[in-house]
């Protein structure tokens, strides 16, 4: 059975749809088969979908994309998870009906935030609302920039609102935007590079706690 995996904040630019999409390409080169549901208005991770089946093709593009309608969505994705491993949802960046259907429909669900006052702001609310679900979001500093006091000063805010931390952190480096935006995700790159050792780390921190 397979396990359905939420990228949710409603707070918007926090790198959901790239980290989907690097996470997406690591377990679909890993063997596992893989669907994505892009939830998100904006469509950035079907326009990246849209890009990689232009790349490899369709039948060698390795994810499969789901249409779903989010009236039905908790049922209809356990009419697909036999089909697939894991089940990959871009979030709205707001809270929304859509987004509790998301929300109730995962097996895990993973917070991506930037390190900034603005972020932690806007993520606390969302957090509550999960936990309001029965759900234990894990957060993963996404976008992390070498500032290590700023950073450490968020870890301490969140810990001290109760939130749950990842290890891993994935960084702002450039290779991230370049390969998002022709369909392809770092380990299609370099699988040895340090951002695609942190979306490694980040995929199997991921699978443990679910």
């Amino acid at each position: 059975m397979g396990k359905v995996i939420a990228f949710s904040n409603q707070k918007g630019g926090s790198g959901k749809s790239t980290l989907a999409a690097n996470i997406a390409v690591l377990w679909s080169n890993s063997g596992y088969k893989v669907a994505v549901i892009d939830a998100d208005a904006q469509q950035s991770l079907t326009y990246w979908l849209t890009e990689r089946n232009k790349y490899y093709g369709e039948d060698d593009c390795g994810i499969d994309s789901y249409k779903f309608d989010i009236r039905n969505l908790v049922d209809e994705v356990k009419t697909i998870k036999r089909k697939y491993d894991f089940i990959i949802i871009d979030s709205p960046p707001s809270i929304t009906f859509e987004t509790m259907q998301i929300i109730k429909a995962s097996n895990g669900l993973f917070v991506p935030v930037q390190p900034s006052p603005l972020d932690l702001m806007a993520t606390l609310p969302f957090l509550q609302i999960a936990k309001q679900e029965k759900k234990n979001p894990i957060i993963i500093l996404n976008r992390v920039m070498p500032r290590a006091r700023l950073t450490e000063a968020m870890i301490l805010r969140l810990r001290y609102a109760g939130a749950k931390i990842a290890r891993s952190r994935i960084s702002s480096k450039v290779i991230f935007a370049e390969t998002f935006s022709v369909g392809r995700g770092v380990i299609d790159i370099n699988i040895t590079s340090d951002a695609s050792k942190e979306i490694i780390n980040a995929g199997n921190e991921i699978i443990r706690n679910l």
